[in-house]
């Protein structure tokens, strides 16, 4: 009985490990983004090539939304595999649980830059693997500013010099400097957040246990950036609706002379207007201070109840590697290796390359995507005319105080 017993059990166990191995074999579903889609194709079929026993199911993602579409596919307990998620998210979904920790994926996090690994790290571990930063900087039309009598090879360094740029610029239907006021809600906060950076201030403390936007300097940046529509007029009535895509085109289109972007808004102008004649500058800071802005970019997660993990974390070892990092971004790499690529030496990145010393990492705290969207809601009750900068911020830290002691 005991022999039958013992043949039984080693069958069992050797079934279960079977189908163990057909199941971690298999397919491994990717979220990945609409704007690298056919790079992220080509580096699927590579990996296919060179893995027979795994395939690569793509499942393309956009940007409106996208926060949330992760955070409900992690909480469901029917994730993909692999999700490509912007930095921020990544600690605030690990301290939720959702996460697996990847420190096993790479063994060499010397050759990433560090500001990369610091934004996936929490509680000594790696939750998500880093392959594009970035940051933004300012693009301006050339033209545009000789004819309004200003020098292109000096462009505004200070907010008092932006200021009165952005007036000579701004006549008939053209608009000196367009900033965001709606669409996808982290396209206003990537946007204005360095204003108060650069001022000194922070939406909460360093220690994230107090709302600091309703403190002079958070709020005098504030009023900075919503006074480019509400008191110079120098952004367009639009501005509550446009996210960075819109301001993209009215720069395109010859409508707005100066707005805030990023080194991959520069193919998609030149292809919307290929004679338009536009430089790029740092980004302009209170007199006496620096250049501020939030790092950027990308990393690659591996949900908790991801049903194929191993195989998700092979796939992110060959995304991982310089040469095809490279391909999948077109910002920056995270790895200084993978800085040597061709692509990455165009002249015209010089400006957004010397912007990345400045860049800074957002606070690693659960629930900072909700402590965003409540800075945003009072961005837009300025734009809107609803509040003044003192006003809509002391009822986004009452609203971000909250989220501070869940």
């Amino acid at each position: 009985m005991k022999q039958r017993q013992m043949k039984a059990l080693f069958g069992a166990v050797a079934a279960t490990a079977l189908m163990c191995g057909v199941a971690s074999a298999g397919e491994v579903v990717w979220w990945a983004p609409n704007w690298r889609e056919d790079a992220a194709r080509e580096l699927a079929k590579k990996f296919e090539a060179a893995n027979p026993g795994i395939t690569i199911k793509l499942e393309i993602t956009v940007s409106d939304g996208l926060p949330t579409k992760i955070l409900t596919a992690l909480q469901s307990g029917s994730p993909p595999d692999l999700i490509n998620s912007q930095h921020g998210w990544v600690v605030p979904y690990a301290q939720q649980g959702l996460l697996m920790p990847l420190d096993d994926v790479i063994d060499d996090k010397d050759d990433y830059y560090p500001a990369a690994i610091k934004y996936d790290t929490w509680d000594n571990k790696l939750w998500g693997i880093p392959y594009r930063i970035e940051s933004i900087a300012m693009l301006y039309n050339v033209d545009m500013y000789k004819a309004a009598g200003l020098d292109p090879d000096n462009p505004p360094q200070t907010w008092d010099e932006l200021i009165e740029a952005a007036k000579k610029l701004t006549h008939d239907d053209q608009w000196g400097f367009v900033i965001t006021g709606g669409g996808e809600f982290g396209n206003t906060v990537f946007r204005s957040l360095p204003f108060i950076w650069e001022n000194g201030g922070s939406i909460i403390s360093e220690d994230m246990t107090k709302a600091t936007v309703n403190e002079p300097a958070a709020v005098e940046a504030v009023k900075f950036y919503t006074d480019m529509l509400v008191t110079y007029h120098v952004s367009p009535p639009s501005t509550l609706q446009n996210d960075g895509t819109a301001n993209r085109h009215l720069f395109a289109s010859g409508k707005a002379a100066m707005y805030q972007a990023g080194q991959f808004d520069i193919p998609a102008v030149k292809q919307e207007n290929p004679d338009i004649n536009f430089a790029a500058m740092m980004m302009p800071h209170p007199e006496g201070k620096e250049p501020a802005s939030i790092l950027g970019g990308w990393s690659m997660i591996v949900p908790k109840d991801a049903p194929n993990p191993e195989d998700a974390k092979t796939f992110i070892k060959f995304l991982a590697q310089p040469e095809n990092m490279s391909v999948l971004t077109y910002t920056f790499p995270a790895r200084k290796s993978a800085m040597d690529g061709p692509k990455f030496q165009d002249p015209e990145l010089t400006v957004f390359k010397n912007m990345l010393p400045y860049a800074r990492t957002l606070p690693p705290n659960k629930n900072w995507i909700q402590i965003t969207q409540a800075y945003f809601n009072g961005v837009q009750s300025v734009l809107a005319g609803d509040a003044d900068p003192q006003e809509a911020m002391d009822i986004a830290a009452e609203d971000i105080q909250g989220l501070l002691e869940e």
